[in-house]
């Protein structure tokens, strides 16, 4: 999946709540790994916990539609 086929997803599903500040590291990192599975899990575990570690750090999904 090509990285603008991947935004536009993003952006489809978040709509409004997309912020691409917020998405462009992880998007980065999973590009930088060029299908190096290994070096993708690796950054974006890396990633998950410095997002951990941050106060305030707010998780919202919101509710599907019916």
């Amino acid at each position: 999946m090509s990285l603008p086929a991947v935004e536009n997803d993003l952006k489809a599903h978040l709509r409004e709540h997309y912020v691409d500040s917020d998405w462009r590291p992880a998007l980065k990192a999973i590009m930088d790994a060029e299908g190096d599975t290994d070096v993708a899990l690796n950054a974006v575990n890396a990633l998950a916990e410095a997002a951990s570690c941050r106060t305030g750090l707010k998780i919202h999904i919101p509710a599907c539609p019916q």
